[in-house]
């Protein structure tokens, strides 16, 4: 997606999000958690990738269209890195998840990384936060997140339904507060751009 396509898109076009991280670490709970409003324990292995949508408030009168793609994380679907690339192209945001429990999870992100675009925000997730020992949860992230060029990073239990609901409004507000700014951006470089008929010598009588 072009920098002017990314911000010239329909305003009716849901925003949509991928979600990325190894096998198990929670994507779709956390996705199925958001979008039914209740936590979600039944989660079983996605296969490449499945759909989730939802119209969420993000303030008094203010409604947002998401559609989450959910990406299998299991190493056979990873493997298909053209058709990921594919599925993440045009995405407004990325949740970039990893299990607190396990290490291994949080240092496998760069992989996730190459099937982004850089014209989208980056979010990076820790998940599983109720079952995490103490050195666990005091993991620092914030060196990670800057690592990784994300916007924010949370540590999150999707047994905490406000907490997920919260960590989505933080993403969609931060999202379109981005897309706003380049607006502005590219308006003022158009306003400030000369007229080409400026260049053109007039001729007088």
């Amino acid at each position: 997606m072009t920098f002017f396509n990314s911000i010239h898109s329909n305003p009716n076009k849901p925003l949509k999000l991928v979600v990325l991280g190894e096998g198990g670490v929670g994507k779709t709970t956390i996705a199925k958690t958001f979008v039914n409003n209740r936590f979600y324990s039944e989660a079983t292995q996605t296969i490449a990738v499945e759909f989730h949508s939802k119209i969420f408030s993000i303030g008094i009168g203010t409604n947002a269209k998401i559609q989450i793609w959910d990406l299998g994380g299991q190493e056979q679907f990873k493997n298909m890195k053209a058709v990921f690339r594919k599925f993440c192209e045009g995405a407004d945001g990325a949740l970039l998840c990893f299990d607190l429990t396990d290490i291994g999870s949080l240092f496998a992100i760069p992989e996730w990384l190459e099937f982004l675009e850089n014209d989208a925000l980056w979010f990076l997730i820790g998940t599983k936060y109720d079952i995490a020992t103490f050195e666990e949860r005091n993991i620092n992230l914030e060196a990670y997140q800057q690592k990784f060029n994300c916007e924010s990073f949370f540590k999150c239990t999707s047994k905490d339904v406000n907490s997920i609901e919260n960590i989505f409004r933080h993403i969609i507000i931060s999202i379109k507060d981005f897309k706003e700014k380049q607006f502005e951006q590219l308006s003022e470089t158009v306003i400030k751009r000369p007229n080409w008929m400026d260049f053109i010598p007039s001729y007088h009588k």
